[in-house]
């Protein structure tokens, strides 16, 4: 089946909201095995609606709309589509009880516009709203089920996994059918080596029959999609397979299943080998430590976090001599390695991690220029240093250098 999504909102075209629903619907109907076609995002506009209702209608078994169904002037999506799908509105009065409960139960004066959201399409299902006062409504117009919700991304998620998707795995999925996903995760080498590596199992599984592979490329991780439409134990047992093929590709730079994060997954080996960690970021200013306390239960594990920005902190807290600064750079593995057997010994850990660098617009000097970060592990099994390259935006570098150094620590769990 083929699906399009239309999203209505001024506010989405000049960019003052992201189009968050348009992203999550489309996983959810892609986990479906619906092959989401088109993507388009009108504005609070009668004749913009119209066009595109045009265009989606000849191309479509699925639309999903959203946005528009709020209490306001500029929310006029019911009243052009009623009048493009000659159906017309009536309030729901069921519905509008709903509605001044709701206002009742909030201690707040319901006014005369909030009954706009208990209209209902003549000859359309109403879809409850259980967390909202919009309700939304599907149709059938020809060959295309239409769905229509709210823009609140909340409100959508729960109306989909409520309403929609059940309805439409009916549909999608034979009798036996399922769609199976794995998402791994890489961190440590880009898109483009690790698809050079992984290219005889590609190569394998052109030939299998309604399997996909994705790469998904972010900021500071490769996700790897790995997706099929089983019919059998068989085709069960070979998708296991896969997967596990998959992982033994990725080597070393594979490290979890989504949803897990880097930091979850340390923290959790950590906890179990019962070792201890303590941080002196520089560059990094807090992030990694900011990533692991993200986590419950971070305490069992990191003792805590110092961030030696000045050299002046370098040296009172850390131990670093302001002529071992000099003689080496504030930039260096040799900087980074003193940081982290300093923290390491201040606060009694199992392993100490450290980052130093210039990150840049600005800085640099004679030993290490901008974009250049230096991250170093301390335990007993000694001291390890490496230096890291990256470009002159700081925000991004900053993040970079954060899961590095995360990743720096997993790779030496063991």
């Amino acid at each position: 089946m083929k699906a399009s999504l239309l999203t209505i909102g001024d506010e989405l075209l000049i960019g003052q909201v992201l189009n968050s629903n348009a992203q999550w619907v489309s996983q959810q109907l892609t986990d479906l095995g619906i092959e989401v076609t088109t993507h388009l995002t009108v504005g609070d506009d009668r004749s913009a609606i119209h066009a595109a209702l045009d265009t989606l209608l000849s191309k479509s078994e699925i639309i999903v709309i959203g946005g528009g169904l709020g209490p306001t002037h500029d929310d006029i999506t019911l009243e052009v589509l009623s009048e493009y799908f000659r159906m017309p509105l009536s309030e729901d009065a069921e519905w509008l009880a709903v509605v001044e409960n709701l206002f009742r139960i909030r201690n707040r004066v319901m006014t005369e516009n909030n009954k706009k959201q208990a209209l209902l399409m003549t000859g359309a299902e109403r879809i409850d709203n259980d967390c909202g006062t919009a309700a939304g409504q599907c149709f059938t117009s020809g060959k295309t089920e239409i769905f229509v919700v709210p823009g609140v991304p909340h409100e959508v998620k729960s109306m989909m996994t409520r309403f929609i998707l059940p309805r439409l795995a009916s549909r999608a999925l034979n009798q036996g059918e399922k769609i199976r996903k794995t998402t791994l995760l890489t961190t440590g080498m880009g898109e483009s080596a690790l698809a050079s590596r992984l290219d005889p199992f590609v190569r394998k599984i052109k030939t299998i029959p309604g399997l996909t592979l994705a790469f998904l490329p972010n900021l500071a991780t490769v996700r790897l999609r790995l997706q099929m439409r089983t019919r059998s134990p068989a085709d069960e047992d070979l998708f296991e397979t896969l997967v596990d093929e998959l992982k033994i590709g990725c080597g070393k730079d594979y490290f979890g299943i989504e949803p897990e994060t880097l930091e979850e997954i340390v923290l959790a080996r950590m906890r179990e080998q019962g070792r201890s960690l303590s941080i002196a970021e520089s560059c990094t200013g807090g992030l990694i430590a900011h990533r692991l306390t993200q986590v419950p239960g971070a305490s069992k594990v990191l003792k805590g976090a110092l961030i030696a920005y000045q050299e002046e902190v370098k040296t009172l807290e850390l131990g670093i001599t302001a002529s071992e600064i000099v003689k080496n750079g504030v930039v260096s593995g040799a900087t980074a390695k003193a940081m982290a057997q300093g923290i390491r010994a201040k606060w009694g850990s199992d392993f100490g991690l450290a980052t130093t660098g210039w990150l840049g617009p600005g800085g640099g000097d004679a030993f290490a220029g901008i974009g250049t970060v230096w991250i170093a592990l301390d335990s007993e099994s000694g001291t390890e240093a490496r230096e890291f390259k990256y470009e002159s935006n700081r925000e991004r570098s900053k993040e970079r250098a954060a899961q590095s150094a995360i990743d720096f620590l997993r790779r030496h769990l063991h």
